[in-house]
């Protein structure tokens, strides 16, 4: 009588343990993908014409956007995401991007009245080094 009962918990706890891991290695990947993108925004993001005319290294909020938004694509998330991702520049040369993105549960969402999935956010941050030319 207790057999079936027990295997019952051991097969429920390795699928909320799935659950649980497809989440972690989601959102370890999503911090990878937002990772890239910010490292993208200030490599692709320059605004050359600034720096053609002498007055350093500038970003440009367009080559920015369009550099994180491209990087995302390439790498499969934007479909997943919840809303657009975040550019945040918080100090010239300094990008943070953040993004929502959706998990779908493997195990959980065939319960009746189970959650479907959840949402992870993932951040990072990138900055330029400039080094004099000496």
């Amino acid at each position: 009588m207790l057999m079936p009962a027990a295997v019952l918990i051991v097969l429920l706890l390795g699928a909320i343990a799935v659950d649980l891991t497809v989440v972690h290695l989601r959102q370890r990947a999503a911090i990878n993908a937002v990772s890239s993108a910010a490292n993208d925004a200030v490599t692709f993001g320059l605004d050359e014409g600034a720096l053609r005319r002498g007055v350093g290294y500038q970003l440009d909020s367009d080559r920015v956007s369009r550099a994180v938004v491209q990087s995302l694509e390439s790498q499969g998330f934007v479909r997943d995401l919840v809303g657009p991702p975040e550019v945040i520049e918080s100090e010239p040369g300094r990008i943070t991007v953040v993004v929502h993105v959706r998990v779908s549960y493997v195990f959980a969402k065939s319960l009746p009245h189970g959650p479907q999935g959840t949402q992870v956010t993932a951040r990072a941050t990138a900055s330029v080094e400039q080094r004099s030319g000496k």
